[in-house]
């Protein structure tokens, strides 16, 4: 027991030895008499410019090929129906009438169909959903799920 002691006093000890010391934070001091923002020179005149874009077609079937896979990453949707096939149809029909903005998706889990809604990347975003849906679909809730990425609009050629 002795022996365990001293050594692990002699390890503590010998640990504290190596320490190091932490140097002073110092903070910025301007000078007195430079309270002048820096001033960077740049040309008076701009002209119109021209860019060219050079690919191979490697990088054209790269491109093809992500764009044909389905991104997918952790999200949130709601879910507002779990029943039977018909009933969970009218209610997609339903809901999609009243928000064409909203992806819906039905899914199949023995022995019923579910209507989750959304594809949201954060809680926060799938309460406000929730909290908009409640009042429709009193039995809502939120659920953590694979969900599709949104898609970038891309701006026109010549821009």
């Amino acid at each position: 027991m002795r022996i365990a002691l001293f050594l692990f006093h002699f390890v503590a000890m010998s640990l504290a030895l190596f320490a190091q010391d932490v140097p002073p934070v110092r903070t910025y001091q301007p000078r007195s008499g430079t309270t002048d923002p820096v001033a960077i020179p740049t040309p008076g005149t701009t002209r119109p410019g021209s860019i060219s874009l050079q690919e191979g077609p490697g990088i054209e079937r790269t491109m093809e090929r992500f764009s044909d896979v389905k991104h997918v990453q952790q999200g949130f949707r709601v879910q507002i129906f779990l029943g039977d096939r018909r009933s969970a149809e009218e209610t997609k029909r339903t809901f999609l009438q009243l928000n064409p903005d909203t992806p819906a998706y039905l899914s199949w889990l023995a022995p019923n169909f579910r209507l989750r809604v959304g594809d949201l990347r954060t809680r926060l975003e799938a309460e406000h959903l929730l909290r908009g849906l409640k009042t429709t679909y009193p039995g809502s809730y939120i659920v953590s799920d694979e969900i599709e990425m949104q898609r970038i609009p891309q701006a026109p050629v010549g821009y």
